[in-house]
């Protein structure tokens, strides 16, 4: 039986031809696939973080029209840093923060430092490019007298019994260095009688934080208002619920937190912009402030990195300064200046 005849291929010439592609072999690039599953799925990172990554991919997907991973250049990267640092915010801004923008270069470099070590991309367009540098920004941390004043104003707050009862062992918590949204996930079996344990709490920033009796009375307090009121206190439940009309005895959320600093500020009349990470930082500064060694800090705010930790000793260090130079102006001989 004869063979059929093989199917022609007809190779153009001249300046209109198209390069051939080869069937096998050559580019790793898959027909239709583009990484971004399979690196998402080869680290181990949290639900958020893996909803933050993919957004970050897939914007840059979109803003660059889907050009291929394979093909993105390193001016391609240095004009996305630029689009994003003149993007329009929702807030009617002109551009995202520093640390915005520095977040997706940082997505950027972790995927294409993957995909040149899997070998799918000969060269890492994002190598060269640099970080925005971090805008200045007001004192993360709160003085002292500030710190007390707000708490003045947990008796006044709803003047309601109940609020200043659970608010009061919320408001502990802060200045123990929790962020809102850990206070918000813990429950009542997270604390011991001692101290709190933290979950699923960012950057991984898991761990035990013991608590002053200050903060041990408000939460012994509040458990057993929460006991008189009739609510479950086995331990897998919310340790604190909302109280007002609409989410009664549901867990409180970090805006219910959030809007309870500010409403201490309301109250007491602040001249600062409080805010509930505000006491974080000033828990911090003040555990370095008290000369406390620098891992236990890192221990007790439950912070990997050295160079995280840092603000807060650049932040004491300037505290000690300032308190330094006043106590020498006011030993000076003229009590209004050195010389």
């Amino acid at each position: 039986m004869a063979k059929p005849d093989p199917v022609p291929t007809f190779i153009e010439v001249g300046v209109n031809a198209k390069p051939t592609v080869p069937a096998e072999g050559g580019s790793e690039k898959p027909l239709n696939g583009d990484w971004v599953d399979e690196f998402l799925g080869d680290r181990e990172i949290r639900p958020n973080t893996k909803k933050a990554y993919t957004r970050q991919l897939r914007g840059f997907q979109v803003w660059c029209e889907f050009k291929h991973w394979g093909d993105v250049s390193e001016a391609d990267v240095s004009r996305y840093k630029v689009h994003l640092k003149n993007k329009p915010t929702k807030a009617g801004k002109i551009g995202l923060s520093p640390a915005s923008v520095n977040q997706a270069i940082a997505t950027l470099q972790s995927f294409f430092k993957w995909l040149a070590t899997k070998r799918y991309i000969t060269y890492n367009p994002t190598l060269n490019v640099e970080k925005v540098p971090a805008a200045p920004t007001e004192t993360k941390d709160i003085e002292v007298a500030a710190v007390r004043q707000l708490a003045e104003g947990l008796e006044y707050r709803g003047q309601r019994e109940q609020l200043s009862t659970r608010d009061t062992a919320i408001f502990e918590l802060l200045k123990h260095g929790l962020r809102a949204t850990e206070v918000s996930k813990l429950n009542i079996g997270d604390y011991n009688g001692q101290a709190v344990q933290v979950s699923e709490a960012k950057w991984r920033s898991d761990g035990t934080v013991p608590l002053a009796p200050n903060a041990r009375q408000a939460l012994d307090s509040y458990l057993g208002w929460c006991v008189r009121k009739g609510f479950d206190t086995s331990s897998g439940e919310p340790l604190f619920r909302s109280l007002s009309r609409n989410g009664y005895g549901k867990r409180l959320g970090y805006w219910g937190i959030y809007e309870m600093v500010k409403d201490l500020g309301a109250i007491v009349e602040t001249t600062e912009n409080v805010h509930p990470h505000r006491l974080r930082h000033t828990f911090g500064t003040q555990l370095v402030l008290n000369d406390m060694s620098p891992d236990y800090v890192r221990k007790l705010m439950r912070i990997k990195s050295p160079v995280t930790s840092e603000r807060y000793t650049k932040r004491a260090l300037e505290k000690k300064a300032e308190d330094a130079f006043n106590d020498l102006i006011e030993r000076s001989e003229l009590g209004s200046g050195l010389f």
